[in-house]
């Protein structure tokens, strides 16, 4: 067999791993949160946040083993490359560096996430160009909000969040 060339996998193994996978983070982040001591008072304790990403992971998780079943019934295959995107890989990359770089230098967190968004959105095919600067400006602007406001936790500061207060 070439190294080189392409070779035939089931469509259903990819899914199934990561459902699979998912579902045990999923069970990970809720033990955690369940160890997590509750808050004084009525309101939102400190574990509704890990609650609500373990239940995320854990639907995320069933839809792919959804998807895996639906792949293997139809016995699907599917040729994989044997080499990585490395474009793509150098984007999300590079955008996690940049990220890092923003927080250092006092960007704060609305700006460093929106570039991380970018990054990936473009290592996932977007062009600069697109709505993805400013999906990702609106998107850390609501996690931001809801982080800071709701959950009162307090996140890097830069000029972005000095002006919603």
């Amino acid at each position: 067999m070439n190294p080189g060339a392409p070779r035939k996998v089931a469509a259903w193994r990819a899914p199934l791993l990561v459902g699979v996978g998912l579902l045990g983070l999923a069970s990970l982040t809720m033990f955690d949160a369940m160890r997590v001591a509750s808050g004084v008072g009525p309101g939102v304790g400190p574990s509704a946040a890990m609650q609500l990403i373990a239940l995320m992971l854990g639907a995320l998780g069933v839809a792919h083993l959804v998807q895996a079943m639906r792949a293997k019934r139809t016995a699907a295959v599917r040729e994989i490359e044997g080499t990585a995107n490395l474009r793509s890989l150098a984007w999300v990359l590079g955008g996690l560096v940049l990220q890092i770089v923003t927080l250092a230098i006092g960007g704060g967190f609305i700006l460093s996430s929106a570039i991380l968004f970018t990054a990936t959105a473009c290592g996932f095919g977007r062009s600069l160009k697109s709505w993805g600067p400013v999906y990702g400006l609106l998107m850390s602007s609501i996690v931001y909000l809801f982080f800071t406001k709701a959950l009162s936790l307090s996140l890097p500061m830069g000029p972005l969040e000095q002006l919603l207060g």
